[in-house]
């Protein structure tokens, strides 16, 4: 009987490390599960309002993904601009979710953003806030968050920063 349950918890180890080997538990599925849970869209609005309503580049520029960081010449003064170019205190801000690009590629690639509108009104004039947020990337996490934004008032566009490459679209 000792010999049997011997075998039986071998055989249990080798299936298990085996599954293991397939499915590791930090997989791309499982990163991409957790990133929809705690990387939404609806919290990076949150987190954005937050940010401009207090003014603080620093953390709009935390928000931004790697591309971003890595490839916008200046983006201190940037991000400095956009907050500036608001007239006034925000009274009131809402946001909606516009439409969403997902794509899947071999390897357990995944790619999931969400064009969000973020709508701040002042007491001068009414904002527009456009963006496109990264809410999950498999295989580049660094590229989740902010990957284009662009700051609108009365139709005219005051100030616009994006990636190099994958603004609701796929890119490596």
């Amino acid at each position: 009987m000792a010999e049997l349950t011997v075998f039986f918890q071998r055989f249990l180890t080798l299936i298990t490390a085996f599954l293991m080997l397939l499915f590791p538990p930090n997989s791309g599925i499982e990163q991409y599960k957790q990133l929809l849970e705690t990387n939404s869209a609806s919290i990076g609005a949150a987190k954005i309002i937050e940010a401009v309503k207090a003014k603080d580049a620093e953390a709009l520029e935390e928000l931004m993904c790697q591309n971003i960081k890595d490839n916008v010449n200046n983006l201190s003064e940037e991000v400095d601009e956009l907050i500036n170019s608001i007239d006034g205190e925000i009274i009131e801000s809402s946001y909606r979710i516009m439409n969403d690009y997902r794509e899947t590629r071999p390897g357990r690639k995944a790619v999931y953003q969400v064009g969000v509108d973020i709508c701040l009104k002042t007491p001068a004039n009414t904002y527009y806030l456009c963006m496109v947020w990264e809410t999950a990337n498999t295989f580049a996490v660094e590229e989740t968050g902010i990957r284009g934004i662009v700051l609108i008032s009365e139709e005219q566009v005051l100030c616009v920063i994006e990636a190099t490459e994958g603004v609701s679209a796929w890119h490596e």
